[in-house]
């Protein structure tokens, strides 16, 4: 049931975004990928959100588009993370401490509500750029992320979906279907990584409130 609710609500989606002239496509290439975020203007992916070639070919991971006449104006990308055992703090110090060089404390803290509630399997979104002539739709970046977050749900079982934004975007929790904000989540050491702050939020979706969403409200209104 609750997989038919996802498909319904993923073709209302795409039918919106079709009338506006929109497509949506999933990659999982990584010799397509790097033409596919230039299109859009992405010069880079930060270290935190970098999924590797395995991840993708391995089915781990994705990236999603949005394309106008063919061409990508927004992307974002999905990761599927299995803790085990593991903690969230400790998993998220060992992929800092990997991404800068062997730095094993440029994490200084990870808070206690994470540490509590982000357990077992999890999906990780980042990466999300919006080419610069096509910002300030707020209605279609809404649905572009509660598409990516449907399409992740339907690969992967979870327990917790996650994402982190700047603090000053906080008000895009509820465009983007997240019910859990934990603020001042990282506390970053001296000297903070270019692109992150100790501000940032990490918006987070568990699975038992994922599936009553999905189930309760109109198709593509999520």
């Amino acid at each position: 049931m609750e997989h038919n609710n996802i498909l319904t609500h993923m073709q209302a989606i795409a039918d919106r975004f079709s009338a506006e002239g929109l497509s949506l496509y999933v990659c999982s290439s990584p010799a397509e990928l790097p033409a596919l975020l230039e299109e859009i203007g992405k010069k880079r992916v930060h270290p935190m959100s970098e999924v590797s070639d395995e991840e993708l070919r391995s089915g781990r991971a994705f990236w999603l588009f949005l394309k106008r006449d063919g061409k990508c104006i927004t992307c974002i990308s999905a990761k599927n993370i299995d803790l085990g055992s593991q903690d969230f703090g400790n998993y998220f110090r060992s992929l800092a401490a990997s991404r800068y060089g062997g730095r094993d404390g440029v994490v200084a803290s990870v808070s206690q509500p994470l540490v509590d509630e982000l357990r077992g399997r999890l999906i990780y979104f980042g990466g999300i750029e919006v080419a610069p002539d096509e910002r300030g739709g707020i209605r279609r970046l809404g649905d572009f992320a509660q598409y990516v977050k449907l399409l992740a749900a339907l690969r992967w079982e979870f327990d917790w979906m996650y994402t982190i934004i700047a603090y000053k975007h906080r008000r895009l929790a509820d465009d983007y279907g997240f019910n859990g904000k934990y603020r001042n989540a990282i506390s970053w050491a001296d000297p903070v990584p270019e692109g992150l702050a100790n501000d940032q939020m990490i918006l987070g979706l568990n699975a038992v409130h994922f599936s009553h969403i999905v189930s309760s409200v109109e198709p593509g209104q999520l």
